[in-house]
């Protein structure tokens, strides 16, 4: 039997303490706040509509109670023919209806108003190229007038 050659090989490396490193990326700007000046005013009006609601709850069972109480006051024939005490509860009743009509309404129409303030937040989008007019005026024999040129 033959015996097999043997190869020898040298692989030559750089030294890795002279490798520098790869350049570090850029950090990607701040991310803005969140609580910005419009989420803040949209939770303030959020919480001041679910106070009026939450009110307007509140008139509306005492609108019911007067409602109910009513009926011991009044005939059940002819509810319009009451005593002095059912005439006062029918006159809180509408009251406190009127009340928790408007109270819940307004309550409504702030939280959806706090919502759209806290959604549009015009502080997170850059802001927009601004609005660039030129006027000039144009004279010849023939004309006279002015001229707009912009950039909307």
């Amino acid at each position: 039997m033959r015996p097999l050659p043997i190869f020898l090989a040298a692989l030559l490396l750089p030294a890795i303490a002279s490798a520098e490193p790869p350049p570090a990326a850029p950090s990607p700007p701040p991310s803005p706040p969140f609580w910005t000046g419009p989420r803040v005013a949209g939770s303030l009006v959020i919480g001041a509509g679910v106070g009026a609601i939450v009110a307007g709850a509140i008139y509306a069972a005492r609108s019911d109670e007067a409602t109910a109480a009513l009926k011991q006051h009044c005939l059940t024939s002819d509810p319009d023919k009451c005593d002095a005490e059912g005439y006062r509860l029918r006159e809180q009743a509408t009251a406190d209806g009127r009340t928790a009509t408007t109270s819940l309404g307004v309550g409504a129409a702030g939280v959806f108003l706090g919502l759209a303030l806290a959604w549009i937040n015009p502080e997170l989008h850059p802001a927009a190229a601004p609005v660039k007019v030129t006027v000039a005026p144009v004279v010849s024999a023939q004309t006279q007038g002015i001229v707009v040129v912009g950039r909307f």
